[in-house]
């Protein structure tokens, strides 16, 4: 019974001090990481940042609190479309990481779902051709129902890239995270960091 209590007691300070040599040699955030990846955003307003002050965008807040430079490539008005004819553009900085949120103009200028499904599925090709880990971000494609929902849901398995999903929710019609009826204030900004975050420091220490 002694040597069956001994044992068990060995093994539970094993086990402890392999949890704890674990958690204090694991990178914690992107800044951890050695070499620190490098990472891009790629979109419209809700990367641009319009609605938040100088400074308070989402990227500019994710960066700070991730400790890793990212290169802000947004645009706002920026449909999928367009975006595709900049790809180029991003693809030439050599990022290891890519933020991608698109779609919202495209639903404001009702293009078809499958149109914009057809874009954003060239992004990840370009992007995933170049051995670039993309985070497909989603977001709202309609009232009541959402059209884009299942078409992020299938870009994200076909393509095998995380999917942080409809980054508005929660933040529409809520006057204190919005500037206007479609884009966040700086504090929706935050917000919109604040989600962006766990999806992101994964793929920095898979990346």
């Amino acid at each position: 019974m002694k040597i069956a209590v001994a044992v068990l007691v060995l093994l539970l300070l094993v086990g402890g001090s392999w949890f704890l040599y674990r958690s204090m040699n694991m990178p914690l955030s992107c800044n951890a990481v050695v070499p620190a990846p490098t990472i891009g955003a790629f979109g419209d307003s809700l990367v641009a940042g319009y609605g938040a002050h100088i400074g308070e965008d989402a990227i500019s807040i994710l960066s700070e609190k991730i400790g890793v430079p990212i290169t802000n490539f947004g645009v706002s008005g920026n449909t999928s479309a367009d975006a595709l004819v900049r790809i180029d553009t991003v693809l030439a900085t050599d990022p290891d990481i890519v933020i991608v949120l698109l779609g919202g103009n495209d639903a404001l200028q009702g293009i078809p779902v499958s149109i914009t499904e057809q874009n954003l599925s060239l992004i990840l090709e370009r992007l995933k051709e170049k051995d670039i880990h993309p985070l497909l971000v989603g977001v709202i494609g309609g009232f009541p129902t959402d059209p884009y929902a299942a078409m992020f849901e299938r870009l994200s398995k076909e393509y095998a890239v995380p999917l942080v999903p409809n980054i508005l929710s929660g933040l529409i019609g809520r006057e204190e995270f919005m500037s206007d009826a479609i884009h966040p204030n700086s504090a929706g900004h935050v917000r919109i960091a604040d989600k962006l975050v766990p999806y992101l420091e994964r793929l920095c220490l898979s990346s």
